[in-house]
């Protein structure tokens, strides 16, 4: 299970060294470190269960259990980053920092990108194109 989470895992870290490693950099344009943190642990988190999800539902030899395993995946990961951007706006106000709720949907997009590719990488086919 390790080696199928290994990207996941290495970009998470990378993206977490650059925020605090970056933080003045990160400040001058415009955006919050500890907003793009908590983004990138959220994502992180919701991209390993719904990632686990899949894997454990390639074992079923229904193929409606990978469907449900995706659509649960990708709801897990929309509903609770739509609830997290919403918290964070109601405790911030008129504070908020534009900047880094754009970063944060960019870095939303790169795990939701990984984690299909991660998926679709798991059960090659020799004709198939990935």
């Amino acid at each position: 299970m390790g080696k199928k989470i290994r990207p996941l895992v290495l970009f998470f870290l990378i993206v977490n060294a650059l925020a605090v490693v970056g933080d003045k950099q990160i400040a001058a344009w415009g955006m919050k470190q500890d907003v793009l943190i908590v983004a990138n642990i959220l994502l992180f988190v919701f991209s390993l269960i719904g990632l686990l999800l899949q894997l454990n539902a390639s074992k079923n030899p229904n193929p409606n259990a990978i469907v449900r395993a995706v659509m649960a995946g990708m709801g897990l990961k929309l509903i609770g980053f739509a609830a997290a951007l919403l918290i964070y706006l109601s405790i911030v106000g008129k504070d908020k920092s534009v900047y880094s709720i754009y970063a944060a949907l960019g870095l939303y997009v790169v795990y939701t990108w990984m984690e299909v590719r991660l998926f679709l990488r798991q059960n090659p086919k020799k004709n198939a194109r990935i």
